[in-house]
């Protein structure tokens, strides 16, 4: 039997015997591609190549590519086929051989090397594709019967994204055989039946199509062949679905054993998609796609959710994709080096996902299961956008999952009302960051479409003179800005830096040369205009006069040194965490630099003090800062760092410290590292799921901080009358005995609330032998209220407790009960579900312990009463 292992090597051994470069795969994230949010095809990384857009080293090209679709992620685990990531097989030729030899090759390897007999294999071709018809049969000798002439539908492929190159296709099928089709005479390659399964698809690429969809030809002609590996299998190892193949069979197995499901009836579905999806989260986040709300981030995270959904069906109740991680690799690694390397932060990232999902995974399941039946009590209406939009919001359901959960009731669901409902939620979302509001952005906008680009030169200089170009002020375009008067003013060219790639933009001056003045607080970008934003000071400044742009320069060099310290920052996180670090944002003023990074924990305080060292040691080497101008992809070649999701023009600028550091960046920098004098990190945290924050000071920022701390130092050895180094000793002193303090307080509450037990227990309703045991706890916290819980519990072996409080203006409910309750009927889970409805919250937990929050703490008498009369039904 051929394995997947022996597929992938027989291929590219097969293609290298005929000239072929065998070509690694690229990342999953194509890099200068922002048609695509993934690599979806082979041929995406040689897209340049065919367009004539690159020179070539080689002509030939064979690969197995990581790929990673979408499109039909609803049926992903449902059917044999379908999967999101997959492997593709491909041939590629720029400009060398064409139809003849694609055809010969993928005759020869079908029938040679994989041993397909050769009456059992149908071709496709295009319908007015008279040249590879004849190919087919008088070259190769396929009879006309078995080649059958396909629509622009089925033969015609491309682009991959919005562009690209295209043209006519054809396909190769084998046949297996009537027992797989529909017992129709005409049944062909083209029939929606099993019989005819498609393996290998031939492009011929003789089209460039650009994004209004038109074509042209491509300089010169190419070869694009994908054949999916993972299909392949399943033919040569003649099985029935792809997860019966040897490698996703053994992740089957990893499933089936660890969660104690036999994989048959529905448990194959979710087992298959526990095993799909985990591969293609692994291959995804290695390659550095991490999962957030956003673009390929939000798909990641819908396919987490949907794994964690189809797991809970056998029984998945914690993080389980991350378990997944070490057998994948030891299953792939081997011909994908890349996973191996980012198997730990791929873990971590995936538990940590997991962990949240987890927490409002059932509370989510329970609303969706109580909309559906409202809607299907309604006559099958459909479930609302607003419903929808709740799940989405407040238990983290993406849309996707709610429809494939509604449909599989028979449900549709508002999509377009979910569209609104998100829609509200953005504008509520800019309302609250944005000042200015629309009238501002369509004054920037005015001035962008009047004044065009700015010529910026202040990376070599601080003053220029140039010519006032435009200006306006809260009512829009104006030709004049009398004294006193706030605006924005636009200059043909200026020293001024506009905020954009994280860097704050420029203060300053504007000086006409008449005398009038324009204190510049603000400089931002529009499309390439660069704006002024200030209040005239002295005089007027008016349309077409001549001006000098003046900028803060002791500002602009502390903005600088601490750009240039993200830069030395970035490379050493690299250096110390592994290259899975990235850039996911920045923000670079003159008082602190912060920088966002994926990586999947917290730093430790070794790893900060070993960042913090190699960037003072780069700084104190004192490195020439330099900055060329190149291609982007000569950049990209020479291995300049671009920021993911960061659009670049053609042309870049290439910022170095040689041998350190190298990326693409349009900021301002000091001309050596020297002039940063010290850098160290004051805070590092996360702001999302797999994403990390530093943030640091240099120069002026860093005095005051020290100047601060001084004086704080100076405060407290007077207040105790010690000296500078006496003062841990007493801190820690007194640590140590407020620490005893509290333990004593502990003892106190401790024994006060034992103190109580009886009388709670001498109070108690007894039902069917069981002691209900019901009280609000005034502003007592939950760790108190499970601490009297656990007393009762332990003193009266049949017996519930209903215990609420009052806690930082929201109520708080604890319900538990023991063992021969719940024997007798109590569900804690269900009576906390009812109850905190009361008080404006949701809950849910086990049947011998469930607690629940609400915002109306004012109703809480009424909870605990409702909770009282539930349990009390429960047990009679």
């Amino acid at each position: 039997m051929h394995t997947v292992k022996d597929l992938r090597k027989s291929f590219l051994d097969f293609f290298l015997d005929r000239g072929h470069r065998i070509v690694p795969s690229s990342s999953l994230i194509p890099r200068d591609d922002t048609t695509l949010l993934f690599t979806t095809a082979g041929m995406v990384q040689f897209k340049p190549m065919f367009a004539g857009a690159v020179k070539l080293d080689y002509t030939r090209a064979a690969t197995v590519q990581k790929c990673f679709r979408t499109s039909d992620l609803e049926r992903v685990g449902k059917t044999n086929r379908h999967c999101t990531f997959f492997e593709m097989l491909g041939n590629f030729s720029f400009g060398d051989y064409f139809k003849k030899e694609a055809i010969e090759y993928a005759w020869d390897y079908s029938t040679r090397v994989i041993g397909f007999p050769a009456e059992h294999i149908w071709v496709s071709v295009y319908e007015n594709d008279d040249e590879s018809f004849s190919l087919w049969e008088k070259h190769i000798g396929v009879p006309a019967k078995k080649i059958v002439r396909l629509g622009k539908a089925d033969n015609f492929w491309g682009p991959a994204g919005d562009s690209g190159a295209c043209g006519p296709c054809s396909e190769l099928y084998l046949d297996r055989g009537p027992s797989f089709g529909c017992g129709s005479p005409d049944c062909k390659p083209g029939c929606d039946c099993e019989r005819f399964l498609e393996y290998w698809n031939l492009v011929f690429n003789q089209f460039f199509q650009d994004t209004d969809g038109i074509q042209t030809p491509l300089p010169r002609t190419g070869i694009d062949t994908g054949m999916g590996l993972e299909r392949l299998a399943t033919l040569v190892q003649n099985v029935d679905s792809i997860f019966e193949t040897d490698e996703l069979k053994r992740l089957v197995d990893f499933v089936s054993g660890e969660t104690g499901t036999a994989y048959e009836g529905d448990a194959v579905q979710s087992i298959n998609i526990l095993v799909e999806h985990a591969r293609a989260l692994t291959f995804a986040i290695a390659d550095g796609a991490y999962p957030s709300n956003e673009g390929r981030g939000y798909v990641l995270r819908r396919i987490i959710r949907r794994a964690l959904r189809f797991g809970r069906l056998i029984g998945v109740r914690e993080p389980f994709l991350c378990r997944m991680v070490d057998p994948l690799v030891e299953i792939m690694g081997g011909h994908y080096p890349e996973i191996p390397g980012a198997a730990k932060n791929v873990k971590n990232l995936l538990e940590g996902e997991e962990k949240r999902f987890l927490e409002t995974l059932e509370n989510g399941l329970d609303r969706l299961s109580e909309v559906m039946k409202n809607a299907a009590a309604k006559g099958g209406a459909a479930i609302s956008g607003h419903d929808a939009f709740v799940l989405y919001d407040t238990f983290g359901f993406p849309l996707e999952m709610t429809v494939e959960i509604a449909g599989e009731q028979g449900l549709a669901v508002d999509t377009a009302g979910f569209e609104v409902e998100m829609g509200k939620q953005r504008e509520r979302g800019r309302k609250s960051w944005k000042s200015g509001g629309g009238a501002r952005e369509k004054t920037l906008e005015a001035l962008h479409r009047k004044a065009g680009p700015t010529a910026f030169l202040g990376y070599e200089r601080t003053t220029a003179v140039s010519d006032l170009l435009c200006l306006a002020d809260e009512t829009g375009l104006v030709a004049a800005l009398g004294e006193g008067a706030d605006g924005m003013v636009v200059t043909k060219e200026t020293t001024f830096y506009g905020e954009s790639g994280g860097q704050t933009g420029d203060t300053g001056y504007i000086a006409a040369l008449d005398g009038a003045v324009f204190r510049v607080h603000d400089t931002v970008k529009e499309n390439g205009t660069i704006i002024h934003l200030g209040t005239v000071e002295k005089g007027a400044l008016k349309e077409g006069q001549r001006a000098k742009t003046e900028i803060d320069i002791v500002r602009r060099n502390l903005v600088r040194a601490n750009h240039t310290s993200t830069h030395l920052l970035n490379a050493a996180l690299r250096a110390v965490l592994g290259d899975h670090v990235r850039q996911s944002g920045s923000v670079v003023d003159p008082e602190r630099l912060r920088f966002d990074f994926t990586h999947f924990s917290a730093l430790t305080d070794e790893e900060i003090a070993e960042v913090e060292r190699i960037v003072n040691n780069k700084i104190w080497e004192a490195h020439a800062v330099t900055t060329e101008i190149m291609d982007l992809k000569e950049a990209v070649a020479r291995g300049a760092i671009a920021v993911f999701d960061e659009k670049y023009e053609e042309t870049v600028r290439v910022v170095s410290v040689q041998g350190f550091s190298m990326e693409l960046c349009g900021g301002t920098h000091v001309d050596n590292t020297g002039k940063i004098g010290v850098f160290t990190i004051i805070r590092e945290a996360s702001p999302g799921a797999g994403l990390r924050r530093i943030e640091a000071v240099t120069l002026k920022a860093l005095l005051d901080r020290y100047n601060v701390q001084k004086s704080l130092i100076a405060g407290l050895t007077r207040s105790l009358g010690i000296g500078e180094e006496g003062l841990l000793k007493k801190a820690e002193d007194t640590a140590v005995r407020l620490h005893a303090l509290e333990k004593e307080l502990e003892k106190v509450k401790f024994t006060s609330l034992a103190s109580n037990v009886d009388d709670l227990l001498a109070h108690a309703k007894t039902v069917s032998g069981v002691k209900i045991v019901s009280r609000d706890f005034g502003a007592a916290d939950i760790e108190e209220l499970r601490k009297i819980s656990d007393l009762i519990r332990s003193k009266e072996q049949e017996s519930v407790v209903l215990f609420g409080s009052r806690s930082g203006g929201k109520a708080l409910l604890l319900f538990a009960a023991t063992k021969n309750a719940v024997a007798k009927g109590i569900d804690c889970g269900g009576i906390i579900k009812e109850a905190s409805k009361m008080v404006g919250g949701g809950g849910g937990g086990r049947k011998d312990m469930a607690q629940a929050g609400g915002k109306d703490p004012d109703k809480l008498a009424g909870a605990l009463a409702e909770a009282s009369r539930i349990a009390e039904g429960m047990l009679g």
